[in-house]
């Protein structure tokens, strides 16, 4: 697997490295955002925690990939700027999976029950006649 930068721009307002690359897969199949972060990471210099693959696109029938990634200065930065989606996208596979599964207990947790109202022993809930409003004439 070939790595070759194509862009590589620094953003100061938001502290971090906005970088283009094409990966050339002969023979393999598209390559996980997970290896292509510590790959990256290394190629780089940087702590694989502060490196984000945005975008990572193979056409059909084309052994090349194109990757978009993000590289941060420190991960407080990136805490606040990369949305939590990508972030999970980004984790190894385990952990990946562990976060996924926490996912539908944590909406259960949130979502409140839905409450029925106490009924009685033997006893039908109480219902209050219907009251009929008299019409009155117009003036």
């Amino acid at each position: 697997m070939e790595f070759k930068v194509s862009n590589q721009v620094y953003n100061p307002l938001l502290k971090r490295k906005e970088v283009s690359i094409e990966i050339d897969h002969k023979g393999e199949g598209t390559p996980h955002r997970f290896d292509v972060r510590k790959r990256m990471a290394s190629k780089f210099g940087a702590k694989i925690e502060n490196v984000f693959v945005i975008d990572l696109r193979t056409s059909t029938g084309v052994e090349k990939a194109v990757c978009s990634l993000q590289i941060y200065d420190d991960p407080a930065t990136a805490a606040l700027t990369v949305p939590e989606h990508l972030a999970i996208r980004n984790l190894p596979p385990e952990e990946r999976a562990k976060k996924k599964e926490a996912k539908p207990a944590e909406a259960e947790k949130a979502a409140p029950a839905p409450t029925k109202p106490a009924a009685k022993a033997g006893k039908e809930p109480e219902t209050k006649p219907a009251v009929k409003a008299e019409a009155k004439p117009p003036k």
